[in-house]
């Protein structure tokens, strides 16, 4: 009838115009104006045949806006207005939430869109950008080997992920150091970085200090003995361990393949403090300090000699000296 074929043609007239409205409506969100773009797609969204497009983009726009429940509520339109388009949704809810750094949120969102597709590419990489900011690196080590499995990240950038999760981890393990670095990949255990931090965490517990001393001294002893690292040197004469003249031993043998390493030197003088031989450590400091200009080196000759009842040198040393140097026994006039 002819009353048929004007609805049919009604119908047609305004689904074009309602696509012509999404496109303008979409060109605006790409110029960035947000306000009159949200207005547009929403306007013409349950004259198109994909509204699922009108209301994420109109979702999007509220969220540029700083609407949060303006974004949610037109989250929940889209998800209503098709069926089968909840992940979809989900995935782009967990994103703005993200991007406004609404961590908890986006965090549940993802959680949930995981249990629903546990290896989907998308949700594993927001899911490791979430526990990062949140700093649950436990979280995010169990998350780690599906994140490289699905090659999410470049090798480089998983790698660089992987050391921080694991520096962070052991920074925070308190007296569950040793059990947290027993879970770390074997290969990784042989990286400098990771060690000095594996050490520290020990160190920092104090849990059973002789203990955690003693098995940080071993940790970067037996590493040394394979790699040798300037850090490494570095850390192993802050340890007061409970036989330091094992350390003693252990470093001066060090010194007969590098003589003239300038940082091995200050740990040796630090190490001669530990073992109370004050002369034995000032000609460390001085070799230390002959081959290179060092604040801490400085530092430990000015405290040293005052001890030793030289002010007035002591006094120049600690002219050109650093402030926190480690605690370390000295001489008792």
């Amino acid at each position: 009838t002819s009353s048929e074929r004007f609805g049919s043609w009604l119908r047609r007239r305004k689904g074009t115009k309602a696509q012509k409205q999404t496109v303008r409506g979409l060109l605006l969100m790409a110029e960035g104006q947000w306000g009159e773009a949200r207005k547009i797609l929403v306007s013409s969204a349950k004259e198109v045949n994909t509204p699922l497009i009108n209301y994420l983009s109109a979702a999007r726009a509220a969220h540029e806006m700083g609407d949060p429940e303006g974004r949610d509520q037109l989250l929940r339109n889209a998800h209503e207005s098709t069926p089968g388009s909840k992940f979809a949704v989900g995935l782009t809810q967990a994103e703005l939430q993200k991007n406004a750094e609404q961590w908890e949120q986006s965090l549940a969102t993802l959680l949930q869109l995981k249990s629903t597709s546990p290896r989907h590419p998308q949700v594993l990489g927001m899911l490791s950008e979430v526990y990062r900011e949140l700093e649950d690196w436990q979280a995010l080590l169990e998350l780690l080997p599906e994140v490289k499995k699905r090659k999410i990240y470049s090798e480089r950038t998983y790698s660089a992920l992987q050391r921080e999760a694991i520096t962070k981890r052991l920074t925070q393990a308190g007296g569950d150091a040793a059990t947290v670095w027993s879970e770390v990949p074997k290969d990784l255990k042989r990286q400098p970085e990771l060690i000095a931090a594996y050490a520290r965490a020990l160190l920092k517990s104090g849990a059973v200090p002789d203990s955690q001393a003693e098995a940080a001294e071993s940790a970067i002893r037996d590493a040394l003995q394979q790699i040798w690292d300037d850090d490494l040197v570095m850390l192993y004469g802050q340890i007061s361990g409970a036989n330091p003249a094992r350390q003693l031993v252990a470093a001066e043998g060090w010194l007969k393949a590098r003589p003239n390493d300038p940082k091995l030197l200050l740990t040796l003088g630090r190490i001669c403090l530990m073992n109370e031989e004050w002369a034995k450590a000032r000609e460390y400091f001085e070799a230390s300090l002959r081959m290179q200009s060092s604040v801490e080196v400085y530092g430990e000759l000015g405290r040293l000699c005052v001890s030793l009842g030289e002010s007035e040198r002591g006094s120049e040393y600690l002219a050109h000296a650093t402030v926190g140097l480690p605690e370390l026994p000295m001489p008792v006039r």
